[in-house]
């Protein structure tokens, strides 16, 4: 292994089948509509970075010396738990607001249920079972 390669060739040609499995994984989900464009653009970028660290893994060196990490690595690791935390918080966000809008929609529904059989004369929900 050469100072300037990070990783092994070998290594290297593996980790590059995954991160385009991984982009063409994310491509494909995209084209069959079970992942949106604007949600499918995070992960596209973040994989394209990963290939270009895998491509070129001297830059990796050239990143994470300057920071004090003496084992590259670490600095991979690091970052994809920081990632994955982002990733989860995002998620949550957008998980407790689609709850709130469909709390808002249930009440709306049994509100015009409600005024709909009030006015076709039928049995209003103060009738009960």
């Amino acid at each position: 292994m050469t100072p300037d390669v990070a990783i092994p060739r070998g290594l290297q040609a593996v980790a590059l089948l995954v991160v385009v499995a991984f982009l063409a994984w994310v491509l494909r989900l995209v084209r069959s509509q079970r992942l949106t464009l604007r949600d499918s653009l995070v992960w596209v970028v973040t994989t394209l970075v990963a290939a270009v660290f895998v491509v070129f893994p001297h830059l990796l060196l050239a990143v994470t010396g300057p920071l004090g990490i003496q084992v590259p690595s670490n600095a991979i690791l690091g970052a994809a738990v920081l990632y994955l935390a982002v990733n989860v918080l995002v998620n949550t966000v957008a998980s407790s607001v689609n709850a709130a809008r469909v709390r808002r929609l249930s009440q709306e529904c049994a509100l015009l249920r409600a005024e709909l059989e009030r006015l076709r004369g039928g049995p209003g929900p103060e009738a009960g079972p």
